[in-house]
């Protein structure tokens, strides 16, 4: 089962036909070397719509260039193998030193083509380059159907905002000592968060109309608050005892929790958390060593309360106006 999941079933079928339809243009226009143009649409069909186009420029910009290299190899040394060394040399270090290394492979085969023919005239430039333009056009217009990942994306969202209120709920009810321990695992959860902002990536360089940056932006946001939770799990798992200070974080936790979603700009939450803060320094001096920890440490944790709230209003902060309407729907 895995095996099948990790297939790209569209793509397969995208090179599959995309190739062989390639070819059989390539024949109807009554080309030479047709087999060329399926290799060169196989080579062109990428994983999202703009490294697609990006890469085609790059091989039609590389072709234009390739020409150039070859007449000048051909004419000067022969249609040989030294003068395809030769023009392998240049046209290598050329598409190193101006990054279109995917230019190398598809044009040096069309080369191969004019040292096969031992001679170089229009025609057979024409020929060679109706070869790339037609791998490489075919090969955007397939791409142009790609399957659209937001609905995953916000499956994520969903799943990420709910994990974040069970451990929010977990560190109530520590708090208020209906738990005796603090756990979760923290690692699983980054890992979906990674997932999906993988996902974010490939949706927004599907798109070309407008930008996905926001989900990216988004799930970087969640990731920064898990780390602070992480974090202050480790705190709370070193507490000893349950001072009453403790009891007015549950108490704030418990009415945040469920104004968590993904358009609440934590400005309220902010406000009722000074409060808190303010209760807490007007409160009695701990009488024992074990209160003093566990109130610094309380202290700690409302500190990284703080962080965590300021992450999500940092990143209200900056969403546009047209995001807004776009996405909080």
């Amino acid at each position: 089962m895995d095996f099948f999941e990790r297939i790209n079933f569209t793509k397969v079928l995208k090179i599959a036909i995309g190739s062989g339809v390639a070819i059989l243009i390539a024949e109807f226009l009554g080309l030479k070397y047709v087999s060329s143009a399926g290799i060169i649409t196989l080579l062109s069909i990428q994983d999202t719509k703009k490294s697609t186009i990006k890469i085609a420029l790059k091989r039609i910009a590389g072709f234009a260039v390739s020409i150039f290299i070859a007449f000048a190899a051909f004419n000067t040394i022969g249609y040989n193998v030294p003068a395809f060394t030769c023009y392998l040399l240049v046209f290598v270090a050329i598409c190193i030193s101006f990054g279109m290394y995917e230019s190398l492979s598809p044009c040096a085969v069309l080369v191969t083509h004019i040292m096969s023919e031992k001679y170089m005239n229009i025609d057979i430039v024409k020929n060679e380059a109706a070869l790339m333009l037609t791998g490489t056009s075919l090969g955007i217009l397939l791409n142009m159907y790609m399957p659209r990942n937001l609905k995953h994306i916000r499956e994520y969202q969903a799943r990420i905002e709910d994990e974040i209120k069970i451990i929010l709920d977990r560190l109530v009810k520590f708090l208020n000592g209906s738990e005796a321990k603090l756990e979760y695992d923290f690692d699983s959860l980054e890992k979906i968060i990674d997932d999906a902002v993988a996902k974010s990536y490939t949706d927004k360089d599907n798109i070309l109309s407008y930008d996905l940056k926001y989900f990216i932006n988004y799930m970087e946001m969640r990731k920064s608050q898990i780390m602070v939770l992480r974090y202050i799990f480790i705190q709370g798992s070193a507490m000893n005892s349950r001072p009453a200070q403790a009891y007015d974080i549950a108490d704030f936790l418990q009415n945040m929790i469920p104004k968590l979603h993904e358009s609440n700009n934590a400005v309220n939450a902010l406000i009722d958390l000074y409060f808190v803060k303010e209760k807490h320094k007007s409160s009695k001096l701990p009488k024992t060593g074990t209160e003093f920890e566990d109130r610094a440490t309380l202290h700690s944790v409302l500190v990284n309360i703080e962080q965590f709230l300021e992450i999500k209003r940092e990143f209200v902060e900056n969403i546009s106006d047209e995001e807004k309407k776009m996405f909080w729907k």
